[in-house]
């Protein structure tokens, strides 16, 4: 899918411009009031285009437009008094280009076909500041767009010539493409296209962009990402909202149908295609398929581009629907496959623990817990998860004191952040409630409001316990 990309290079024509053109201008205010150096007397210059066209052609030659405010514009008059106007700039360009102006004076009148003309050229190629210079080659494409440049004009015909270069290098490419196809012609055209700036190539090269992407349609080049980038994400937006909206309206089966038919042809970020496999996830627990639900888990989980965390995630994911469809023993052999390979996996002795707690089996809950508090330090906003897991399972286990030990440990560690500290003992001041020790539950409490840490995290935990107390009636 392509988009039209002319305001892309409107921009970039104003930005160039502007950025190029006027901050010289305001760190040297000196200039020369006089006329122009392009007047309508230089015969360097020409203002009929389809002249300057033919012209062009007849020699052999690149053209090089310039468009200026001549009488008002103060860096389109430093630019053409210290390069466009010198007689050296003029003797080395004409052997390259055809010179052609399109002036937008104030203070004086241009004849109606010329100022018409102008304006029509400055609408073409989107020109909105000056001064703006565009190369052009004999087929009337653009292949670079300059402002202002320092240096006067040995720099100037420097920057040209090079410009002018990578133009016949660009020919070069685009002729030895002619006898090739398939990636190999695909390459060529990159190379051609690479001289140019890529605005420019999107802009006025649509035709071999589009064969490039066609060719490299699986982007196994990547040229595909480097030409159709902007447009590819585009449509993958709005091929997204499409799968959003008919999960919502059709039915789950037929929603199922064309999210696989959009897999097929659409290739999407990990980020998308993980949103767009949870929508599928969605659609089949609404139709109660368990080997539906299994499988996209399993592609989720097999993602290359996922970080470890996020496959251990989507491994609990797994894990939580197996139990919920009835097979909490397939969960668990999930999990103890996972956990046989390797050290961390912490979210995953988690899950162990939590199924086995679920299931009354608290000494093994118990031991899961501990697999992963040993490996969990650095990590403290997942162990304090543990730590108050295996305190709950020592409270079902009927041993509440070895619970509250866990939680001051926790509680007393210095090296804990002082919010987690406060939640440990939190945890602490609920299990001394449910065992009828008031006193020192609010003295727990008084606790966490104190190692918080800053003062949001004391306002947020005198919240809590505000509640906490609430809730058993105080």
């Amino acid at each position: 899918m392509f988009f039209d990309t002319g305001s892309l290079l409107r921009r970039y024509v104003a930005s160039v411009a502007i950025l190029v053109a006027w901050s010289p201008f305001f760190a040297d205010t000196h200039f020369s009031w006089a006329a122009s150096p392009v007047a309508d007397d230089d015969s360097s210059w020409m203002d009929n285009a389809e002249l300057a066209l033919k012209t062009a052609r007849q020699g052999n030659k690149d053209l090089l437009l310039l468009f200026t405010g001549s009488d008002w514009c103060p860096p389109c008059q430093k630019l053409e008094e210290e390069v466009l106007g010198q007689e050296d700039f003029l003797n080395e360009a004409r052997n390259q280009f055809v010179l052609v102006v399109f002036d937008f004076p104030q203070q004086k009148e241009l004849l109606p076909r010329i100022k018409e003309q102008n304006q029509q050229w400055a609408e073409r190629f989107g020109v909105n500041s000056y001064p703006t210079i565009i190369l052009l080659d004999q087929q009337e494409r653009p292949f670079a767009i300059l402002g202002y440049q320092e240096g006067g004009v040995d720099v100037f015909l420097g920057l040209i010539g090079e410009q002018r270069q990578k133009r016949i290098r660009r020919d070069e490419f685009f002729d030895e493409a002619k006898g090739l196809e398939g990636d190999d012609r695909a390459i060529q055209l990159d190379k051609a296209l690479s001289e140019m700036d890529q605005d420019i190539a999107n802009l006025y090269y649509e035709k071999s962009v589009k064969e490039i992407v066609d060719i490299d349609r699986e982007d196994k080049l990547g040229l595909r990402t480097k030409w159709n980038a902007e447009a590819d994400a585009e449509m993958r937006k709005i091929i997204l909202t499409d799968i959003i909206t008919v999960s919502r309206l059709e039915k789950p089966q037929r929603a199922v149908e064309f999210i696989d038919e959009v897999l097929v042809a659409i290739s999407f970020t990990a980020p998308q295609r993980l949103q767009i496999y949870q929508i599928k996830l969605n659609l089949y627990r609404k139709m109660n398929d368990r080997a539906g639900m299994d499988a996209v888990l399993d592609l989720m989980i097999a993602m290359d581009e996922l970080t470890e965390t996020t496959r251990e995630r989507l491994m609990v994911k797994k894990a939580l629907s197996l139990v919920g469809t009835g097979r909490p023993d397939e969960a668990m052999e999930m999990l103890d496959n996972a956990l046989a390979n390797g050290q961390g996996k912490l979210y995953l002795w988690l899950a162990k623990g939590q199924l086995l707690d679920a299931q009354d089996r608290f000494d093994d809950a118990i031991k899961a817990f501990d697999q992963g508090i040993v490996q969990a330090r650095i990590n403290p906003d997942l162990l304090i998860e543990l730590v108050g897991s295996k305190a709950d399972s020592l409270v079902a286990k009927g041993d509440p004191l070895s619970a509250i030990r866990e939680l001051d440990n926790f509680a007393d560690d210095q090296q804990m952040p002082g919010d987690l500290r406060g939640i440990a003992l939190l945890h602490k001041a609920m299990i001394m409630r449910e065992t009828d020790r008031r006193r020192q539950a609010r003295l727990a409490e008084n606790r966490a409001i104190e190692v918080a840490g800053s003062p949001e995290q004391r306002g947020e935990m005198q919240k809590l316990v505000e509640r906490l107390r609430k809730k058993f009636g105080e």
